[in-house]
């Protein structure tokens, strides 16, 4: 019989967490928790909205995943694994990523702090648009 840490099933969570991980690496575009459940589901049928939900949250605190912004009224995130500053830049219509290393904002920087402001980079670590293929759709 397999034993239990507060009730919960150990082995099930720990498959949970490797069906979400390998979801989210393999979605190749910024996602939502729903677009991360839907495709955790392929492997885990029975798991869970909210578990997506709180994996995102714990890969959050990790800094295994970042805010990506909103599309279509839904918050959604990228999979990172850049070391050093850096901003992703992500397309509002189809979610596709491409990561700008070192900081794109330093003339930004320096006209707020002109001005007597600091810029916030965690409001802007992830910079939305539009890729080639949907502006030119």
């Amino acid at each position: 019989m397999r034993t239990t840490l507060g009730g919960v099933d150990p082995g099930r969570n720990r498959r949970n967490r490797e069906a979400l991980l390998e979801a989210g690496r393999s979605i190749g575009h910024a996602f939502s928790a729903r677009e991360l459940h839907a495709a955790a589901r392929h492997d885990r049928p029975r798991i869970g909205l909210t578990t997506a939900y709180r994996a995102i949250e714990r890969w959050r605190d990790e800094g295994l995943v970042e805010d990506a912004g909103t599309r279509a009224g839904e918050a959604v995130f990228v999979m990172c694994g850049a070391d050093g500053h850096h901003h992703h830049l992500v397309c509002v219509d189809c979610g596709a990523v491409s990561t700008l290393e070192g900081c794109a904002l330093v003339s930004l920087r320096r006209a707020a702090e002109s001005v007597g402001f600091e810029i916030s980079d965690r409001a802007l670590q992830s910079l939305p648009g539009r890729c080639a293929r949907c502006a030119a759709a």
